[in-house]
């Protein structure tokens, strides 16, 4: 792979959204350091919430939660003009592909495995902001 350009991710704006505040605010700190601003959600409703309260560049959803889930969290969006465009990118403890495959027919786009590493992070955010695969 080529060098990552972060620039196109410098300043953006990402929704965490996990019923753990201390995973949440492990997530927030890796964001936080590649230079995006992290706003937080505890489940599914409380990031739609948060979304039309103000939009979003990225949104970062565990699969289990309380109230509203990650995958029925990413369907409702990718269902919604309002918010189809904006990239899900699902954070899990799954990694068995039925999970994986599941998130992604449903419109995620992208899947990573808790705890994620900075490089996994810098690989999504490169695919998703600068669009290189």
């Amino acid at each position: 792979m080529s060098q990552i350009d972060s620039r196109a991710w410098q300043g953006k704006s990402v929704l965490v959204v996990d019923d753990y505040q201390a995973v949440r605010k492990t997530i927030k700190e890796l964001f936080a350091n590649m230079g995006l601003k992290v706003t937080e959600a505890e489940n599914g409703v409380e990031a739609l919430s948060r979304l039309e309260e103000k939009p979003h560049d990225m949104i970062v959803s565990d699969l289990v939660m309380a109230e509203m889930d990650g995958f029925e969290l990413t369907e409702t969006l990718k269902n919604n003009a309002k918010f189809r465009s904006i990239p899900v990118v699902i954070l899990s403890t799954h990694s068995d592909y039925k999970y994986i495959f599941r998130a992604l027919r449903l419109g995620a786009d992208d899947y990573l495995i808790k705890p994620p590493t900075t490089e996994m992070v810098q690989i999504v955010l490169s695919r998703v902001f600068n669009h290189q695969w």
